[in-house]
């Protein structure tokens, strides 16, 4: 049977990689985006070349009832999910004192929160319908060891750390594995005012052993390795960060002007 995968914020960036790396090993995919219709269709219409079924849903994952029409509608799609690629999510730099409760909640909500909302939906409709199905969250090394700026992001992050690996726990009997990928610096919307600047992106890139950023479709191949060949692996992080970790980074904290 033909497998079909949800890639949530799969309009652009690593997304957008990851549901054309899958459609070119012969899998149906289903987009999720929350703005820009025309760039998700673009990749409806790339995967439809390939002769891929492929089909776009809007949700906003800070949104409780979107996130859940979103599961409702992926599902009835084609009537079954094999793949859950949780991809969507928003990143800020900020001081810790600088943060508010609105910063608080838009990233609690989108990164953690609806994540958490849409992959208990589809783990639940997997388990009823028998599927051994996989789940794969996409995560930052701000998860593992935040960097300057990075509390509150680096929590949400942390947080689907930790529920991604006691969610394989609790699943495991059901044979739905469900790892997490761990990302550093990729050349995406998120870090373009980086790459704009090309003297803080010479500082980022020598705080990276391999000395660049990465590339969406670099994240995109261990993605789809790990789906499409099959592991004996659950609960576990892979890193993708060019080393970035077993560095210290580029940022050095700073005293606070109150």
């Amino acid at each position: 049977m033909k497998k079909i995968a949800l890639v949530t914020g799969g309009s652009r960036g690593i997304g957008k990689a990851i549901a054309l790396e899958l459609g070119e090993k012969g899998i149906d995919i289903i987009i999720n985006y929350v703005r820009n219709k025309e760039d998700a269709e673009i990749v409806v219409d790339e995967l439809t070349k390939m002769g891929r079924r492929a089909c776009s849903i809007q949700a906003d994952m800070g949104s409780v009832d979107d996130v859940l029409r979103l599961g409702e509608l992926a599902w009835k799609s084609y009537g079954r999910i094999d793949y859950l690629i949780n991809n969507a999510g928003i990143s800020h730099t900020k001081h810790i004192l600088d943060c508010t409760l609105e910063d608080f909640e838009s990233l609690n909500n989108v990164n953690f929160r609806g994540t958490f909302l849409l992959s208990q939906f589809i783990a639940r409709k997997m388990v009823e319908c028998q599927i051994q199905g996989s789940i794969y969250t996409l995560t930052s090394i701000n998860a593992i060891l935040p960097g300057v700026g990075k509390a509150l992001y680096g929590a949400t992050k942390g947080a689907l750390e930790t529920m991604m690996k006691g969610m394989a726990l609790d699943l495991s009997p059901h044979s739905i594995n469900i790892n997490t990928l761990a990302v550093g610096a990729i050349e995406t919307d998120m870090t373009a005012a980086v790459i704009k600047d090309q003297d803080f992106l010479k500082r980022v890139e020598a705080g990276i052993p391999l000395s660049r950023l990465g590339k969406p479709e670099e994240v995109a191949r261990v993605v789809v390795a790990l789906l499409t060949t099959g592991t004996y692996m659950t609960g576990s992080t892979i890193t993708i960060d060019g080393g970035w970790l077993i560095k210290n980074g580029h940022a050095i904290p700073y005293k606070y002007n109150i």
